[in-house]
């Protein structure tokens, strides 16, 4: 580990996920909603991906930091799905029925919804699919019931994944998420009893009090219960953005060394299960669509992590759902309420967005190779060249990169800098880094 200590001592700084580039706190020329339109127009011949945000949860998890509201009343469930579908309706009027090719449902939480209204929401969006149709969806095994998993199955939902984030009974009073092991056994049981593709568990290092022995003991959990996909990520403390991690005492979470420590005991955990690396916080069972998508370089990073994307347009749908023309960027507003005034004023609810440049499309082809190919080639006359060469001879020098010509590979210590490397040619972060705070990058 001495090295490695190293290294995460050298380059261990602020740095952005790269689930779209440039990052949104870069984003500039908010294209209007009639540009925004030419833009899907452009892309969507052959239909859409959605993604739509349910914000609604009945409890606050400590650590969070995605755009939620938290109650318990669910009268305002019918109410939100007849915005989200009068957004819908807007795109529709646009463009005529839009071949749906997939439907993520994220949060928040979207078994917040009974299954009734979960049931009238996914067949309201889906009228027309195409038959490699996917549906996928996050759920709360505390929320999750027979009910929903029912309507899933009914409606060709084909992958669940499941909030997990640590068995330690420690570790979950820590960060206000109690969910004992046996609560998901269960519902993981039921799920395989339904014969569903896939099943993931989000895990998150880098928690209050995580330490070798009680991550090793969750981690083994994990592997018995044996899902095919794994997404293990790093926790991000922001309490200067994020009012709820205040809640969280900086004293009780482990170093950067420790972080990294327990980051690496994962992964071989994973790897000895069965598991291949994927890319940056993902690990695949062989058979998983995923790692098949890593194999066919069909694997694709954006803001619901890596996908093995099916169209050229994601339509982001609720409030603080970002959109992806494929030459420019939406984000919808994040408050509920500017949003349902956005909507029931026949306004797409647009907060800001971003027009792609040409060198933009070009940096985002080139860090997309990093981060889902482990490799990339570089192109010439990229902004800050000569910084970005000097760059590179140190990541060779570390043993995080061989250069071949214009061929950039990353060696296996080098996936653990992913992020770092990857920032090299991150033009909009030099000119703007002084101005913008990050998560840290190992």
């Amino acid at each position: 580990m001495k090295k490695i200590n190293e290294l995460i001592e050298k380059y261990n700084r602020p740095g952005p996920r790269y689930t779209s580039y440039p990052p949104v706190p870069f984003w500039s020329k908010t294209p209007q909603k009639e540009e925004w339109f030419s833009h899907v127009k452009h892309h969507s011949h052959d239909g859409v991906d959605l993604y739509v945000h349910i914000p609604f949860c009945e409890k606050l998890c400590w650590y969070c930091g995605c755009n939620r509201t938290i109650t318990k009343d669910h009268s305002v469930e019918k109410h939100f799905i007849n915005l989200l579908l009068k957004e819908w309706e807007m795109y529709q009027k646009e463009f005529g029925a839009l071949q749906v090719n997939s439907l993520h449902l994220g949060g928040g939480t979207p078994t917040f919804l009974s299954p009734d209204n979960l049931k009238y929401l996914i067949e309201s969006l889906t009228n027309l699919t195409s038959s490699q149709f996917v549906g996928s969806i996050e759920v709360d095994p505390r929320t999750c019931t027979q009910g929903h998993l029912e309507v899933l199955k009914e409606l060709d939902f084909k992958r669940i994944s499941l909030g997990i984030q640590d068995f330690d009974p420690k570790v979950q009073n820590a960060i206000n998420r109690i969910q004992p092991v046996n609560l998901v056994e269960e519902l993981v049981k039921k799920i395989r009893d339904f014969k569903f593709e896939s099943i993931n568990f989000d895990l998150i290092y880098g928690l209050p009090h995580q330490r070798v022995s009680s991550i090793s003991e969750t981690i083994r959990i994990v592997n018995a219960l044996s899902p095919d996909l794994i997404a293990f990520y790093g926790f991000a403390h922001l309490p200067h953005k994020i009012a709820n991690q205040k809640l969280i005492s900086k004293n009780t979470l482990p170093t950067a060394a420790q972080r990294q420590e327990l980051y690496q005991l994962g992964k071989k955990l994973f790897l000895m299960a069965g598991f291949e690396d994927i890319g940056m916080d993902h690990f695949a069972k062989p058979d998983n669509y995923l790692y098949q998508a890593k194999v066919n370089k069909r694997l694709h990073r954006n803001f619901m992590g890596y996908t093995d994307k099916k169209s050229n347009v994601l339509i982001g749908l609720g409030p603080s759902s970002i959109s992806d023309s494929g030459m420019s960027f939406i984000q919808n507003q994040k408050d509920l309420k500017a949003y349902e005034q956005a909507i029931l004023n026949n306004n797409l609810p647009i907060s800001l967005g971003h027009t792609q440049t040409t060198i933009d499309l070009v940096t985002q082809k080139l860090i997309l190779g990093i981060m889902c190919e482990d490799s990339t080639t570089l192109s010439p006359n990229l902004p800050y060249m000569n910084e970005i060469e000097e760059e590179l001879k140190s990541f060779v020098d570390d043993g995080l990169i061989s250069l071949q010509s214009n061929k950039l590979e990353l060696t296996d210590l080098g996936k653990v800098f992913m992020r770092n490397i990857a920032m090299s040619f991150d033009y909009h972060l030099r000119d703007q880094i002084m101005s913008t705070r990050f998560s840290q990058t190992v």
